[in-house]
């Protein structure tokens, strides 16, 4: 061969690998340099998007995986999670338009005339992308605003749909489970240890009766964690609020969210009490048919 053809075809090889070598280099320093955190604005056009037609696959330039992300958190949250209302009482709307809802794959079904939908789906995907203005500003504040997981001691962004490890509903179920004695192990999860110990609970014993005479027993219970303070926030939320259901011996998350210090105290200064006063707070699912017989509480009791 040509010397001056085999020294062209030497220089091209050179130049290809060269820019193989920084392909490479940029795709590294891409996967190495954190990603920006979504915010609201991010959240807004997400929904638009979703609005007009678009599904979670269509969304991958800003959310890699969230198809399959939404997949198995259906999967979480129909194993360690009830029911909850997709309706905000208070802003009296829907959280999110069924539309919205089958484009995220969260399930909705109408029993005795009331809407419900899986709550751990709901209230983590749903919630960052409801677009529902309340009094306590947007659905997904307590994911987008309020630092949950670094006030539990764990790293940034993992209570969010673009965690550093692990899948967002598996590891908010993993977390609230460590913190309330909930044996729930979501293979998604990244190795979480939250460093927030849970201060107690308010547990309410309650007997339903249902329209065929049968009568049910379970437990309701208002768990509070204190919330460690972080730099650069500056909030008036004190404790997270953790809420579940334990039915038939079977215990599922409801929700989570920060609640303020004077919203506390109605729970941590709740006194024992018997009576048929009991009503589903915080989107709890119950069947209205359900009528209540009897709420026996011991009020707030302190983590042992």
């Amino acid at each position: 061969m040509d010397y001056t053809v085999s020294m062209a075809l030497l220089d091209a090889r050179a130049t290809l690998l060269a820019a193989a070598a920084a392909l490479a280099a940029c795709a590294f320093a891409a996967r190495a340099r954190p990603r920006r955190p979504l915010g609201y604005a991010d959240y807004a056009r997400l929904y638009a998007r979703l609005a007009s037609g678009q599904t979670p696959a269509d969304l991958s330039d800003v959310v890699p995986g969230l198809s399959g992300d939404l997949k198995d958190a259906a999967v979480v949250s129909r194993h360690w999670w009830t029911d909850s209302t997709p309706y905000d009482e208070l802003a009296h709307r829907e959280i999110l338009p069924d539309g919205v809802l089958d484009a995220l794959g969260i399930a909705h079904e109408v029993t005795s005339g009331v809407e419900h939908v899986p709550a751990g789906l709901m209230h983590t995907y749903g919630y960052v992308f409801s677009q529902l203005q309340t009094a306590y500003g947007l659905k997904g504040k307590r994911w987008v605003e309020s630092r949950l997981d670094e006030r539990l001691g764990l790293p940034a962004g993992t209570f969010s749909p673009r965690p550093p490890a692990g899948e967002f509903l598996s590891n908010v179920t993993a977390t609230l489970s460590a913190l309330v004695g909930l044996d729930a192990h979501p293979t998604r999860a990244a190795e979480l240890a939250p460093r927030a110990r849970r201060l107690g609970a308010v547990e309410e014993a309650v007997r339903w009766r249902r329209p065929d005479g049968v009568e049910v027993s379970g437990v309701v219970r208002t768990h509070l964690v204190p919330l460690a303070p972080v730099a650069g926030l500056k909030t008036d939320d004190a404790y997270l609020l953790i809420y579940e259901l334990e039915l038939s011996g079977e215990r599922r998350l409801v929700t989570a969210f920060p609640v303020q210090e004077g919203f506390a105290r109605t729970f941590l200064n709740a006194k024992p009490a018997v009576d048929a006063a009991f009503r589903p707070r915080f989107n709890l699912y119950v069947d209205p048919t359900w009528v209540v017989v009897e709420r026996r509480s011991a009020g707030f009791l302190p983590a042992r």
